[in-house]
């Protein structure tokens, strides 16, 4: 007897079931549908893509999400799609449904798809035993690779699921955040060369920096150009800046809906040489200058040498006028206030604050997400190209504040309108609730030994834990961990 021909459920644009149809008439009619696509990821978050096989009435041979098909009668999405999963795949895994969307794509047979399409998320592990008949081939993919070949090989991916990515990724990238509900992401470094820069940041802190010349190591970032990459889990190969631009509130909390730019920059600051002479601009004159956040910023130190010191504002009764004289005449370093500083010390920059980190310091650098600086004085030597680097004098003017003062943080807690720093004296194990903020944690004290969330964190290590996860820290080793948050 021949079996009759499937049929799919005709619908209207608010799902209701509106009739019956065999499935080639609903093709060659173009009529709205319901339909199901199953994004399915595994442990290490990759997504398991399906090659449809080269004899499918439409889109044969091209790459596609993990199984997708029509739910029959009576048949729930998720029920479908477990079943699905089964007969194209060979397994089945739990699904939960993560949204809709509606589609109409018209193929060179003369068909058109046109859906109502759900798409259910899960997770597997196991044995993948594709159906001959349904699959040509299979592979595991990181979204972030996915989204890339998409853009230079279009064609080789079905209509649906391109429109998946290019219109739906944040909600796709978001609902994949409930599979992981123990998320932390640890980010690639960017290095970023110095002329007095060194090599403590391998030596100490074990980072693979490319030069002897490198004197910044910035872990987790969003600046333009600059922006830190996920180097491991279901984001791994996305930029910070992608993620604040694609993902919500419920995965970095309340600042992104506030904020125009992702709010932080944690950095480790090597020092071989005294820093340039410098003062940053606030919020106001930087977003109008710069269109960039000012740079508040605060000092953890990790080391010094016997004689290292600061540099932090300016001599108690130096005016305005003293300040000028001694910068036109090139004795700037006689009016500066110089503290000398050991491991441990902790001090906190405002904006319009004259400073510079001296010689045989490195510390953990925490700061509004900015690269604006305005250069007074370089000491009168050469940058890496052998040319004196250029100064920013009357930018500068505008933004000094000449009273500002050394601010030292004696506390564990450094509260400020631009970030909340606390360092967390650990001698056993803890547990945060969840925070409606994102949370980083640094291990930039020598001796303590962490594990967040399942992730090893190490000395010299960063760590960004997503809004709305619960924390466990497991203290492998005691000492001092510290925790950043925007507020």
């Amino acid at each position: 007897m021949k079996q009759a021909e499937e049929k799919v459920i005709l619908v209207d644009e608010n799902d209701h079931p509106v009739g019956l149809m065999p499935k080639m008439e609903a093709h060659q009619k173009g009529l709205l549908h319901r339909a199901f696509s199953v994004f399915i990821l595994d442990d290490r978050g990759r997504l398991l893509l399906q090659q449809r096989a080269a004899h499918k009435y439409h889109s044969p041979a091209l790459w596609t999400n993990t199984v997708c098909s029509h739910p029959r009668q009576g048949e729930g999405n998720i029920e479908a799609g477990i079943r699905r999963l089964h007969e194209e795949m060979g397994f089945s895994a739990p699904l939960q449904e993560v949204f809709s969307f509606i589609y109409k794509a018209e193929f060179d047979n003369g068909l058109t798809e046109h859906e109502l399409d759900h798409v259910l998320i899960g997770k597997f592990n196991g044995k993948v035993q594709p159906n001959p008949e349904e699959v040509m081939d299979y592979k595991w993919v990181y979204l972030s690779e996915l989204v890339e070949e998409i853009q230079k090989n279009p064609g080789h991916f079905t209509a649906w699921f391109k429109i998946i990515f290019e219109k739906s990724l944040p909600k796709l990238l978001q609902a994949v955040v409930s599979l992981y509900p123990d998320m932390t992401l640890s980010f690639e470094p960017v290095f970023v060369e110095k002329p007095w820069g060194s090599d403590k940041l391998k030596k100490v802190l074990y980072k693979n920096i490319p030069s002897p010349h490198t004197g910044e190591s910035w872990e987790i970032s969003a600046v333009p150009g600059k922006s830190t990459k996920v180097s491991e889990g279901v984001f791994k190969g996305f930029t910070l800046e992608f993620l604040w631009q694609h993902l919500d509130d419920n995965f970095f909390g309340p600042s992104r809906k506030i904020q125009p730019a992702y709010p932080l920059l944690i950095k480790y600051i090597d020092a071989a040489d005294d820093l340039s002479v410098q003062v940053h601009p606030g919020d106001d004159v930087a977003m109008k200058k710069h269109n960039s956040f000012g740079k508040n910023e605060t000092w953890q130190i990790i080391e010094a040498d016997e004689d290292a010191s600061l540099y932090i504002g300016l001599k108690p009764g130096i005016t305005e006028e003293n300040y000028l004289k001694h910068l036109e005449k090139g004795t700037l370093e006689q009016i500066l206030n110089k503290i000398p500083v050991k491991p441990g010390d902790w001090f906190y920059i405002p904006a319009g604050t004259v400073h510079a980190i001296g010689k045989g310091v490195l510390l953990a650098e925490i700061q509004q997400s900015s690269d604006i600086t305005y250069r007074i004085f370089d000491w009168n030597r050469p940058g890496l190209d052998g040319k004196p680097r250029e100064l920013h004098t009357q930018q500068a003017l505008e933004v000094i504040n000449i009273d500002a003062k050394p601010h030292k943080v004696d506390d564990n807690v450094l509260k400020t309108p631009y970030f909340h720093v606390e360092n967390l004296h650990l001698s056993k194990n803890v547990n945060f609730p969840k925070h409606h903020h994102f949370t980083i944690y640094m291990n930039n004290h020598p001796g303590g030994t962490f594990e967040i969330n399942g992730k090893k964190l190490d000395f010299g290590q960063t760590l960004f834990v997503p809004a709305g996860i619960d924390i466990k820290i497991k203290t492998l080793k005691p000492g001092i961990l510290t925790r950043i948050s925007p507020e």
